[in-house]
């Protein structure tokens, strides 16, 4: 019982010590491409999660940030409006994927749909969450981005 407490307090200091300090030091703004592409529901729905705290903190921290997630891949099956691209006991996944889509973009995040892989996964364009930007080619908007300054996050 004595390690476990010791163990907890331990890592609990340790914890209100982590910092991003030194990354952080003199950013006011930051502009940030996430590229998102997995197929796996519950991935992805971590991926948005982690992509909203990261952004939220960053905002926390008194910095402006300016972020893109671009969407292709399989990633692309699950913010569409209907749910026959995807397995049927993945449904509920998609729910909160979408509930993920809105919220991002409530908060200002841009999210771009790469057409080449809607086209690979006969996804109808028009299918598409309301909430997404269809672009002609993700890699074409990644390599654009990361030469206007935007720092890339590879997701997958």
């Amino acid at each position: 019982q004595i390690a476990c407490l010791l163990f907890t307090v331990l890592f609990s200091e340790n914890s209100l010590a982590f910092s991003n300090e030194n990354a952080l030091r003199g950013l006011d703004k930051s502009y940030v491409y996430f590229d998102i592409n997995t197929g796996d529901p519950k991935t992805l729905i971590l991926r948005f999660k982690l992509l909203h705290q990261t952004v939220a903190k960053m905002t926390d921290e008194g910095i402006y940030v300016t972020a893109i997630a671009g969407i292709r891949g399989k990633a692309s099956m699950f913010v569409t409006r209907k749910d026959y691209y995807i397995l049927e006991e993945d449904t509920d996944s998609k729910k909160i994927i979408q509930q993920w889509v809105k919220r991002l973009s409530e908060d200002g995040i841009r999210l771009e749909q790469c057409s080449i892989a809607a086209d690979m996964l006969g996804i109808d364009y028009k299918d598409f969450l309301p909430e997404l930007t269809i672009v002609d080619n993700g890699y074409i908007s990644l390599i654009g981005y990361q030469n206007q300054g935007y720092a890339v996050v590879p997701m997958d």
